[in-house]
């Protein structure tokens, strides 16, 4: 088959969805299929091209509303300009403020209408089986839907749109009827299970085109022959090697007085969706030999507020590189996911900590946090949560008491798992379902019927 990816970009730095299917792209190569790719890029997101390398071809193009919004809102005069001062900045710039008000209330139309224009225009030079466009942004879709083109039209879709928490009912509908069109213009719309379980606002004949998957982030650890003896064994392409759990061994890394116990927390965080400060209150509580490293950014002034609290059991390292995030997470004693306040959504990070077989304490806001179907089947982790919160609509405020409890639990996980792995072909069993090359096979199968 000859398959055409449309994506946001093809950058070093693109988004957890396009890496995602980047690598569902890879096994359907694998398989012996064909996969294209039509991109978009600007000077901030030019094309990987190693990324590119490996795929049968790329096109890609250019946006004017790009470039003239990322001039401004990418430099560090915008990116600390007051409220104010960037009312007066549109203000005195009606193109600039034109293209805002286009992003914000329209959607891009400019963009989307560029890429309906660049999917049909090389659908004149070139014939493919089957286009897929990967959201967010959700525009993409729609620019499909719209396309006048002979090919299968498929979707895959791992964000929310319509159901998204920051919709206002204003433009709910707007919304629900570009999703509405999007759906009946595809013959299947891959959906990630928490976003595709939210989605009863659909009629019955539009939800039997969802094809609900895993998140596919468990890697396959290949096995390795050893050309001196005839001994064999499952190693991940950095050669660790994941031993089982013994709950009764005698641990040469179990805690002592003096030891430093690593907890490390990957990613972004947000003051609205995945607040830090309940994560830092429960540190706060714990001994002085747990040392918290935060790898990212966000929420600056609550971080820095807590490292005067906390003092050097605080390492803020701020943003690295992929390959320096992975050595942190390998090096890491436990590691803590950090979830958001919305159902519908889920750090992607958590199956990558899932992978590595380290401990792993999972902070929840709500209690319909979509990370615990994942988390109950892990064999080390710990849930900690708020109350009884449904939503991110509540503030419901944890007393002293609650939190105290909450750190000697976390405590407790410590002391019982710190050192320990899961073995990875117990991981592989459990999470089979998130296995890229499985839901990448399983997506194939749906391309081909």
């Amino acid at each position: 088959m000859k398959l055409l990816l449309v994506l946001d970009n093809l950058s070093s730095s693109c988004g957890a969805n396009v890496g995602i299917v980047y690598e569902l792209a890879k096994t359907w190569m694998e398989r012996g299929h064909e996969v294209f790719c039509l991109t978009r890029e600007d000077k901030y997101h030019e094309i990987d091209q190693q990324k590119a390398g490996a795929l049968h071809m790329v096109w890609s193009f250019r946006v004017t509303e790009d470039d003239i919004l990322n001039t401004v809102t990418k430099s560090d005069t915008w990116i600390h300009l007051s409220a104010a001062g960037k009312a007066v900045y549109e203000l005195t710039h009606p193109i600039f403020l034109q293209k805002m008000i286009d992003k914000k209330f329209f959607e891009s139309s400019e963009i989307r209408n560029e890429y309906k224009k660049q999917i049909e225009k090389l659908f004149k030079k070139k014939t493919f089986d089957a286009v897929i466009a990967v959201t967010e942004p959700f525009y993409i879709a729609d620019a499909l839907a719209s396309a006048n083109i002979d090919a299968d039209k498929y979707v895959i879709m791992m964000d929310p749109y319509t159901n998204n928490p920051s919709t206002t009912n204003r433009t709910r509908n707007k919304k629900l009827a570009k999703e509405q069109r999007v759906f009946e213009s595809a013959r299947n719309v891959f959906t990630l299970d928490f976003v595709g379980n939210d989605m009863d606002y659909l009629s019955e004949k539009l939800l039997g085109k969802r094809v609900n998957f895993c998140v596919p982030k468990v890697q396959k650890y290949k096995l390795v022959r050893n050309t001196n003896s005839a001994t064999e064994k499952n190693v991940s392409e950095t050669t660790n090697v994941y031993n089982n759990i013994d709950e009764d061994s005698n641990n040469d890394t179990s805690l002592t007085s003096s030891a430093n116990i690593d907890f490390v927390y990957v990613g972004q965080l947000y003051e609205d969706i995945r607040n830090p400060e309940l994560m830092l209150k429960i540190f706060s509580r714990l001994p002085d030999n747990y040392i918290l490293h935060l790898y990212g950014g966000g929420c600056e002034q609550i971080v820095d507020k807590y490292k005067e609290i906390l003092g050097d059991r605080l390492v803020i390292h701020g943003w690295v590189s992929s390959e320096e995030s992975a050595i942190a997470q390998q090096n890491a004693h436990i590691l803590i996911n950090m979830n958001n306040s919305i159902k519908n959504m889920l750090p992607s990070k958590l199956i990558e900590y899932i992978n590595t077989g380290k401990p792993i304490l999972n902070i929840c806001q709500i209690q319909d946090c979509p990370s615990l179907p994942y988390v109950q089947k892990y064999p080390m982790a710990v849930n900690v949560m708020p109350g009884d919160r449904t939503s991110s609509m509540e503030t419901t405020e944890i007393n002293e008491a609650k939190l105290d409890a909450m750190a000697q639990e976390v405590k407790s996980f410590a002391e019982k798992y710190q050192g320990k792995m899961v073995e990875h072909d117990v991981i592989e069993n459990l999470y089979s379902d998130c296995i890229s090359e499985n839901v990448a096979d399983m997506m194939l199968k749906c391309l081909k019927d």
